[in-house]
């Protein structure tokens, strides 16, 4: 991902949210009702400092830091704001290499003046929102399809061919949110974070931006691909839609390695002992330096901590915060402790990163004073603090992405007395504990009696069983054996009607309006039947019988369709639909209703969200890149993002792939039962998708329903 525009962007995304995030957290003035703070903080005006953050009282071992920082919160004044991050441009685009002049124009025409704003909630919430906005043209910014476009047309005969093209139809606008959940510091050391870009075609996660970012560079090509047929001579235009594809691919090859690159962080573990944080940056560096990499980290946490990008955000954010100075805690100090951490082990896997570290005990001469009576049962010889961070980003590839957990205690080292107070109240309590044991194991003797009334119920029903068999056996011995006299009338009453059948499931698409006979086979109607005449005021059977019909052919589905059975909200897509004959449902041997199981979905919708898009293009694209150029078989390579799918070849794979596959016409019923390996998944099907998108996104095709855009691109 070296020097990649993704990296860029999201550098530049975590900047403010994170310098934000790191004032706010030690917000305003502190409280003192609910957290004892050293009386060096009390002669400052209870201006918050780093000390105040890792205090501890000496007869604590766990900080409270949590319930500091949610009480600075609240008393936080500037509680709505917005934040000016023009400040930023120039660092931000510096750092953006080969990208520098589109990064600027970016940030400078899309999103500042959209406005980014800050919020805390009444429950102190941190939220954090800013729009980007869809231009109309692109301008030749390197590394970019208007640099592609542009060169097109400058090498076949149409200069100035970037200023011809616009791009209305490729909506690329949206809404940043994130949100940092710091209500629940009341209670915990863990801050749950989401981050949201939510556009008008869903809502992505930080780690699904380079899927999506590819889906609207292959919606660019269509467009540009359009205008380089309509503008270059008819002899150039193959030799120039190849040359634009050849550009355009250097930029999703580009996002793809950012997709596998966020893939490969969920995938990766490993872990190390290390000295200190300086330790691990030179470790960093070393890497860095092996692979090529040009840029460094900078070698300790103060360095990062004063970078000047961070400052400048830090700054702003403390002004915000703490406009009168009741935060005295600088960027610097924050580098300074975190480079005062030593003995560190670190560790990730699973998409969890883990540092535990220590720290002098600025206490601790407190901490021996208290415990040097030995009243404890020991004495304190020194005493220091131990810091667990653990950082989840399992979660990248949704709009919960993760949380941040620090804990913060005291170790004591201690040298153990022995007293006869101490002995004494070790026997108290083993005595105590001994006794619990005794009335714990006495309940369980009770609940064990009270299983015996289980075998009451079970002879119960193996009596009535028993009854009812020998009694219905007894009454059909005797009437068959029964004469039938003169002069009766005989009768024929239907006992019982059901029916048995065989049904497998099957996949629809959203546009079809009939279901499919053919998921029903052997349909046999059992009508149960008695013939038998009333004498003196009793009724007399003489027969007993059972008719049996195939009525497959005259099933159907009432009027239930695959077009009106199918809900956007369905998130499993699966369905029951009851199956009819010629008087009604169809009901099995036990009453129920015989239906048949349906999955519905979107024609186009890989990843099972229940919308066509770029994104699903993209998956589909990627799937035949695998398993075409790079040897994987169709069952080797999973085809859709949706967390229903898991292997691939499961339930939900196979679905994903019948309604990917959409090079038939939309109107005919093809292709049902055609498994993963019989369908053809390629550019073609990825580029209808692509079309169709494009189309109904477009305010033209409003009136239009998803079946006729369908009709109108595949004939």
């Amino acid at each position: 991902m070296k020097n990649s525009l993704f990296k860029r962007a999201i550098a530049t995304a975590a900047a403010v949210p994170l310098a934000l995030t790191q004032c706010l957290t030690y917000a305003s003035a502190v409280s003192t009702d609910m957290i004892e703070a050293p009386a060096a903080v009390q002669a400052e005006n209870d201006a918050l400092t780093l000390e105040s953050l890792l205090y501890i009282p000496a007869d604590q071992t766990v900080s409270k830091w949590n319930m500091t920082v949610s009480n600075s919160l609240a008393a936080v004044q500037n509680r709505t704001g917005d934040l000016d991050i023009t400040p930023y441009v120039e660092d931000i685009a510096g750092k953006a290499g080969a990208y520098s002049d589109a990064v600027k124009v970016i940030l400078t025409k899309y999103i500042i003046p959209n406005g980014v704003t800050y919020e805390i909630t009444g429950s102190n919430d941190i939220i954090l929102k800013g729009k980007v906005t869809s231009p109309k043209q692109y301008d030749a910014y390197k590394g970019t399809p208007g640099e592609a476009l542009k060169n097109v047309g400058d090498k076949y005969g149409v200069p100035g061919l970037i200023n011809q093209v616009t791009f209305e139809d490729v909506d690329v606008s949206g809404e940043i949110t994130v949100t940092i959940k710091a209500s629940k510091l009341d209670t915990s050391t863990t801050v749950p974070v989401s981050v949201e870009f939510k556009t008008a075609d869903g809502s992505y996660g930080i780690g699904q931006i380079p899927a999506w970012a590819k889906g609207k560079v292959l919606e660019i090509q269509a467009v540009a691909e359009k205008a380089i047929k309509e503008k270059v001579a008819a002899d150039k235009v193959d030799a120039a839609i190849a040359d634009y594809e050849a550009q355009i691919k250097k930029i999703t090859d580009k996002l793809d390695k950012a997709d596998a690159k966020i893939d490969s962080a969920l995938k990766y573990s490993q872990s190390g002992d290390y000295a200190n944080v300086a330790a691990i940056i030179a470790e960093a560096n070393a890497k860095l330096a092996e692979k090529n990499f040009k840029k460094q980290i900078p070698a300790t946490a103060t360095d990062i901590a004063t970078n000047a990008t961070v400052a400048k955000a830090y700054d702003q954010a403390l002004k915000i915060a703490a406009p009168n100075g009741e935060i005295t805690i600088t960027a610097a100090e924050l580098g300074a402790f975190a480079d005062s951490i030593k003995d560190i082990t670190a560790s990730l896997a699973g998409g969890v990163g883990t540092g535990t570290g220590t720290f002098d005990d600025a206490e601790k001469d407190a901490v021996i004073a208290y415990y040097a009576d030995g009243s404890k049962g020991f004495t304190v010889k020194d005493s220091y603090k131990q810091i667990k961070a653990t950082v989840d980003f399992s979660g990248i590839k949704s709009v919960d992405a993760g949380s941040v957990d620090v804990q913060i205690e005291r170790v004591l080292v201690t040298e153990t007395t022995t007293t006869t107070s101490t002995t004494t109240t070790s026997t108290t309590t083993t005595t105590t504990t001994s006794t619990d044991t005794t009335t714990t194991s006495t309940d369980t003797t009770t609940t064990s009696t009270e299983t015996t009334t289980s075998t009451d119920t079970t002879t119960t029903s193996t009596e009535t069983t028993s009854t009812d068999t020998t009694s219905t056996s007894t009454d059909t011995t005797t009437t068959s054996t029964t004469s039938m006299p003169a002069d009766v009338t005989v009768t024929t009453s239907v006992v019982k009607s059901y029916v048995t059948a065989d049904t497998d499931y099957a996949f629809y698409l959203n546009t079809e309006e009939e279901f499919d006979k053919a998921q029903v086979s052997n349909v046999i109607l059992h009508t149960s039947y008695v013939e038998g005449y009333t004498i003196d005021g009793q009724t007399i059977i003489t027969k007993e019988g059972e008719d049996i019909k195939d009525i497959t052919a005259d099933i159907n589905f009432g009027s239930a369709t695959p077009s009106n059975t199918y809900k956007q909200d369905n998130t499993t897509f699966k369905y029951s639909v009851p199956v009819y004959g010629v008087d009604g449902v169809l009901t099995d041997n036990e009453g129920k209703n015989l239906t048949v199981t349906v999955y519905i979905g979107v024609k186009g919708d890989t990843n099972l969200d229940s919308v066509a898009n770029a994104v699903d293009a993209s998956q589909v694209l990627a799937f035949y890149a695998k398993t075409s150029t790079q040897g994987g078989g169709v069952y080797d390579v999973i085809l859709s993002e949706s967390k229903l799918v898991s292997t691939p070849d499961g339930l939900y794979e196979e679905f994903a792939a019948f309604l990917s596959d959409v090079h038939h016409d939309s109107n005919m019923i093809v292709g049902r039962d055609g498994k993963k390996d019989a369908r053809v998944l390629n550019a073609n099907d990825a580029s209808n998708i692509l079309a169709y998108y494009s189309r109904r996104s477009s305010a033209q095709y409003n009136g239009k329903s998803d079946k006729e855009i369908w009709d109108e691109l595949l004939g």
